[in-house]
């Protein structure tokens, strides 16, 4: 009898702790799948506004996490000339940070990035590449002569949901 009785507080446990630490505390990532609003480039790729553009529910997919703030604007590491969306979870109790960011840049950025592990894309906008940047692994796409993105998160690896939101950026520039 008691054997049993420690049985049923062991299973109530488990229970309680598969709730606590379930979905709410950290759920997966998955790939993004709501649209982009449309993008129209033009000659200021400052005046486009991605947190306006990009549903965060598509940035949450990415990273498998609620986001902790708003995005806000983001301007890719002193580049000049871009237009991009910082994304931001609660940091865990160790302090790692999970973040994801989308950036509109002029083609020299992607042009000149350090390769590190890159990977090339095939079938993704001009030309597309992965790449082990400063900061997170990230996918860089060439959309045109002009005009190139980076997609990447940090901290939570997902190389398909980033395919997956550059293909839903890839659909929303016009």
């Amino acid at each position: 009898m008691n054997r049993h009785y420690f049985c049923l507080i062991a299973l109530g446990v488990l229970i309680i702790a598969a709730i606590a630490c379930g979905p709410a505390a950290g759920s997966s990532p998955s790939e993004p799948t709501a649209a982009i609003a449309p993008i129209t480039l033009g000659g200021d790729l400052t005046a486009i506004n991605l947190c306006d553009a990009i549903p965060k529910e598509d940035m949450e997919a990415l990273m498998g996490k609620n986001l902790a703030k708003d995005p806000e604007k983001f301007d890719y590491y002193g580049e000049g000339d871009t237009s991009g969306c910082m994304y931001e979870a609660a940091k865990a109790s160790d302090g790692e940070a999970f973040f994801s960011y989308v950036v509109l840049t002029p083609v020299t950025a992607y042009d000149n990035q350090p390769l590190y592990l890159n990977v090339d894309v095939p079938g993704l906008g001009q030309e597309a590449y992965y790449n082990n940047g400063a900061d997170a692994r990230q996918l860089w796409v060439k959309v045109n002569d002009t005009v190139a993105f980076v997609v990447a998160n940090g901290d939570v690896e997902n190389e398909a949901g980033q395919k997956s939101i550059a293909q839903l950026m890839l659909a929303a520039i016009q």
